[in-house]
C-alpha cells in the first residue's frame, strides 16, 4: 500500500467539493455528500489500520474537511438556500478552529490539532443540515439549531484542550520537570 493512501483519500474531498458546486441535481449532490462522508470516515480508518498516520495527514484531513464544508455551504448560500446568519451558524466551528490554528502556528505553540468528539458531532450535524437543505427538507431548521449548539460545544472543547495543552507544555519546559517532550495532555478530554 502506498504510504500516503489515507491522505489521498482525504484529498478526494476537494474534487467532490467542486462537483457539489457544479452539479445542481439534488440526488447527485446527496451522492456527493455520501462520498465525502465516506472519505472522511475511511481516511482515518486507513491511517490507523495501516499505521500510516503522518503529520501531513493530520493537516490534510481537516483542510479537506474545511474546503468541502465551505464549498457546500457557500454554494447553498449563493443559491439562496441559506441566509447570512444561517451560513455563519454552519461555519462557526470551522472559522473558530481555523483562526485558532493560524494563531497557534504564528506563535509556534506546541499544540497538535487532532480530531475530537465534539468536532465529529458538529461535522455530522453540518452534513445532515446540508443534506436537509439540498433535499429541501423541513428538518433543515432543526438541524441548523443542532449544528449551532454542537459548534458552541466544539469551540469550547477545542479552546479547553488548547489551554490545557499550553499549560502542560509550559510545565514541561521548566527545568527539572518530569515527562519533558510530550505536549499532549494526559487523559481524554
Amino acid at each position: 500500500m502506498p504510504p500516503l493512501l489515507p491522505s489521498f483519500v482525504s484529498l478526494l474531498r476537494l474534487p467532490l467539493a467542486a462537483a457539489f458546486m457544479l452539479l445542481k441535481d439534488p440526488i447527485t449532490r446527496v451522492a456527493i455528500l455520501g462520498l465525502a462522508a465516506a472519505t472522511d470516515f475511511l481516511d482515518g480508518r486507513l491511517a490507523r489500520s495501516l499505521r500510516q498516520g503522518t503529520r501531513f495527514g493530520e493537516l490534510v484531513d481537516p483542510f479537506a474537511d474545511k474546503i468541502f464544508a465551505l464549498t457546500t455551504v457557500l454554494t447553498l448560500a449563493f443559491e439562496g438556500a441559506l441566509s447570512p446568519w444561517q451560513l455563519g451558524v454552519l461555519l462557526a466551528r470551522d472559522i473558530a478552529t481555523s483562526i485558532a490554528f493560524l494563531i497557534a502556528m504564528a506563535l509556534h505553540a506546541p499544540i497538535r490539532f487532532r480530531a475530537r468528539m465534539s468536532g465529529k458531532v458538529t461535522t455530522t450535524f453540518q452534513i445532515g443540515t446540508v443534506l436537509a437543505l439540498t433535499l429541501r427538507s423541513p428538518l433543515a431548521g432543526a438541524l441548523l439549531v443542532l449544528t449551532g449548539l454542537a459548534s458552541l460545544w466544539a469551540i469550547a472543547d477545542y479552546a479547553r484542550f488548547g489551554a490545557v495543552s499550553l499549560r502542560q507544555a509550559a510545565r514541561e519546559q521548566r527545568p527539572g520537570s518530569p515527562g519533558r517532550g510530550s505536549t499532549e495532555p494526559r487523559g481524554r478530554m
